[in-house]
């Protein structure tokens, strides 16, 4: 891990002791995540290749919190975004199935301070009672997925992932923090079916708007990398 990242968990972790603990989406004082930005219930995400469920929708406290904790050093809040996955995952969870989380880059890794995504599977992982692994991997360089629309992004991933062969009797779900456009769940079931892995669905912390993002892109919802 790069020093300055070492250097903020540290100060960050200074904080916490002299400081009270609060929310990251609104800042209120007394919990990670307050009730007012937690989600009241999952969301069904339409137009993706297998069943996915959300915690709720990227917007408001909840936008806040993923943007703080994905983006400005607040690890601290893998708790509370990893118990909102857990609890989109819940309903998938079967004998032999296991957490995959979808791989960043390794320039995202040296930015963030470690894996975002396997950071919040671990922590869901550890609620549902179920192994994380770790099964896939980004084989080429890509490009930041925001400001790219629908088409860019599947042009943007495509054949982008290989995974690990499959264990047997183990089948996968995969994990994310947000849901947009649908390329990256789509490039991750397709690498994982090519090693043999039955997939039964995905789950993520949030759901962004259903909205086009380039001229000419149909407005939908999927996944983002």
């Amino acid at each position: 891990m790069p020093r300055p990242a070492i250097l903020g968990i540290v100060l960050r972790a200074l904080a916490d002791l002299l400081l009270p603990c609060r929310c990251g989406g609104c800042g209120t004082p007394g919990e990670l995540l307050c009730p007012a930005c937690r989600p009241e219930q999952p969301i069904r995400v339409p137009g993706c290749p297998v069943a996915v469920v959300a915690a709720g929708r990227y917007a408001g406290g909840l936008r806040t919190a993923v943007l703080r904790y994905k983006e400005r050093g607040r690890h601290d809040l893998a708790a509370p975004l990893g118990a909102l996955l857990a609890g989109a995952a819940a309903g998938f969870m079967a004998p032999g199935t296991v957490l995959v989380p979808v791989p960043s880059s390794r320039a995202a890794v040296r930015r963030r301070g470690g894996d975002h995504a396997q950071r919040l599977a671990r922590v869901a992982g550890r609620r549902l009672g179920v192994p994380i692994v770790p099964a896939l991997r980004l084989v080429r360089a890509v490009r930041d997925s925001a400001g790219l629309g629908v088409t860019e992004r599947q042009a943007n991933l495509a054949h982008a992932m290989v995974a690990r062969p499959a264990s047997p009797g183990t089948a996968a779900v995969i994990v994310d923090d947000i849901v947009t456009s649908g390329a990256t769940l789509a490039e991750s079931v397709r690498a994982l079916h090519s090693a043999g892995w039955p997939v039964t669905a995905a789950a993520v912390v949030a759901v962004t708007p259903r909205r086009p993002t380039t001229r000419g892109d149909p407005a939908q919802v999927s996944a983002r990398l």
